[in-house]
Formats: C-alpha cells, sequence, structure tokens
C-alpha cells in the first residue's frame, strides 16, 4: 500500500486511541504496556483480555473503550491523533477492520523497533559476538562457545565484569528473547536475527565495548 510508512512511528498513537484508547500508557505507564499483549478481542463494544491469573488467583475483567480513554492523555499526543486520523482518510481502507489491521501491524513493528533501540544502547559487543557466530552456523552451538566469549570479554574488561557472572551474562540474551538454551546448546531466535538485521538497516553496527 502505497505511503504506508509514514505510519510507523504516528500508527502506535493512533492505534491506542482508536482501538484501545491508552496512548499515553506507553510513555507514562509502561507496565500497563502488557495489556496490549493480551489482546483477545477488539470492537465497537470495547476490548476484551485473556485471562491472565494474579497472584491471589483473581481474573481480570475485561477493560472498556470508556475506561481505556480515561487514561491520562497529553495535548501533543490529541494533536498526533488528528493528524493520524486525517492521513487515515488518503488510504483505501474498505472497513473499520482493515484499519484496524494495518495499525496494529504498525503497532507490532514500532514496539520491536523500540525494544531493538533500546537493546541495542545496552548490550555488551562481546554479546554481539555471540549473536554473529549463531547466525552463521546452521545449528545450535555449544554453551561452552558462549563462555569462551564471555571469558575474553571479562579479560578484556575487567571493570565492567568485576560483579557480572556468566549466568548475568547469558540471562541478558535469554531474558529479551535473543537466544535460546536447550541443555548444553544454545542458538539464537528468530528475534536475535531480527535484532542482527536492524543493527544493520538501522546504522547501529558499530563495534561496542564489554
Amino acid at each position: 500500500m502505497p505511503g504506508i510508512e509514514v505510519l510507523i512511528w504516528p500508527a502506535v498513537v493512533v492505534v491506542l486511541a482508536i482501538v484501545l484508547g491508552i496512548v499515553a500508557l506507553i510513555v507514562l505507564r509502561p507496565a500497563l504496556m502488557r495489556l496490549i499483549d493480551r489482546i483477545s478481542k477488539a470492537g465497537k463494544d470495547g476490548v476484551s483480555f485473556s485471562e491472565h491469573t494474579q497472584e491471589r488467583g483473581e481474573i481480570q475483567t475485561p477493560l472498556s473503550f470508556v475506561d481505556l480513554m480515561e487514561y491520562p492523555i497529553s495535548a501533543t499526543a490529541l494533536e498526533r491523533e488528528k493528524i493520524i486520523k486525517e492521513q487515515l482518510q488518503t488510504f483505501d481502507l474498505k472497513s473499520n477492520d482493515e484499519k484496524i489491521a494495518v495499525l496494529v501491524r504498525s503497532l507490532a513493528t514500532t514496539r520491536i523497533e523500540m525494544e531493538f533501540n533500546n537493546i541495542s544502547n545496552i548490550i555488551f559487543g562481546s554479546q554481539v559476538t555471540l549473536l554473529v557466530q549463531l547466525s552463521s552456523t546452521t545449528r545450535s552451538i555449544p554453551l561452552t562457545n558462549a563462555e569462551e566469549i564471555y571469558r575474553q570479554a571479562l579479560n578484556a574488561f575487567p571493570s565492567m565484569y568485576e560483579n557480572r557472572t556468566f549466568n548475568d551474562w547469558l540471562d541478558y540474551l535469554l531474558t529479551h528473547n535473543l537466544v535460546v538454551r536447550k541443555d548444553e546448546k544454545i542458538d539464537i531466535t528468530q528475534a536475535g536475527t531480527d535484532f542482527l538485521k536492524h543493527l544493520v538497516d538501522a546504522r547501529l553496527a558499530y563495534e561496542r565495548v564489554g
């Protein structure tokens, strides 16, 4: 669809305003972003979420459109909503379902880009080295290979690794779904492969310390 790339960043605002109505949550309430991941149904009657039990075993009540729209919103976000709504009118979208599908796709893409940008600011060079090594193989590699990369980084940057164990180093990659570990093997995930591509596409593939 011509011009759809113009929605990539602004769509974050409009999709939450039109579909979820919680634009401000991305900036003001990061903890509540998990709501988006639990959407099971969105329609004119509101948004329903999949049932997740809380610590006391309670079932969360589906949030209505009105409930979601009551969250704080900035004047800047409201102005951006207006611009995006005007932009939406320029696309050949046949129904609200098509609008929702396009905006959700844009939101997913934008969230991934934001996550990858955040990771790129924190990830160590040795962790990138491991990802590159994994991406150059057709199968998983022994965990000892990762341990060797860690030891090299430990020797090169002793102050940075003074209180950082191998498990700490590896857990960062695991918790961000960049690698997966099975027994004594380790492999790159699709997210890890996409992250490396993002570094190149965003011109962030510079040499990192650590």
